[in-house]
């Protein structure tokens, strides 16, 4: 009997899923009926996520900051149903005389690049029906004075065309 929500036997890929919101994702999914992958760039915590999904979860380190490991992680991957990007590292904002133009460019490297690799190499191996879901923290939408990367980011989700909005 399948279930109201349509996750039941549903292959769900979530990316940053091994700890925060992406963990609790895949532990919800699964608890659901779907056939969760985890992928996440520490090995051990990918292990840990899946023993803690239980299941049929699997799971996979990738280092989604290099394209080419993205690509190959969904080239190996096969038909699923929906992707959740949920990667991302703690943000160090500053005021922008403060600001540290090495560390902005990693965090605009993991939460926009990133995405952007996953939604790539992912989207054309989402079933009929399917769908693709990219979260971000409050940041961008409240950024507090100074925070001149949540601020530019807020920008351009905001005059970007899809407002935002996967």
């Amino acid at each position: 009997m399948s279930r109201e929500n349509g996750f039941e036997n549903k292959r769900v890929v979530i990316v940053g899923g091994s700890s925060g919101i992406g963990l609790a994702v895949a532990e919800q999914a699964a608890s659901q009926g779907a056939k969760v992958v985890i992928a996440s760039s520490n090995a051990e915590r990918v292990q840990k996520a899946i023993k803690a999904v239980g299941g049929e979860a699997k799971g996979q380190a990738v280092d989604v900051s290099d394209e080419g490991a993205v690509e190959t992680f969904f080239a190996g991957l096969g038909a699923f149903d929906h992707l959740v990007f949920t990667a991302g590292d703690s943000l160090h904002l500053h005021d922008l005389a403060a600001t540290d133009l090495k560390q902005a460019r990693r965090a605009f490297e993991l939460r926009y690049w990133a995405a952007l690799a996953a939604v790539k190499y992912g989207s054309p191996l989402i079933r009929k029906g399917g769908s693709i879901v990219l979260t971000t923290g409050i940041a961008g939408q409240r950024p507090h004075k100074g925070w001149v990367v949540a601020a530019t980011r807020y920008l351009l989700e905001l005059l970007g065309p899809t407002s935002g909005r996967a």
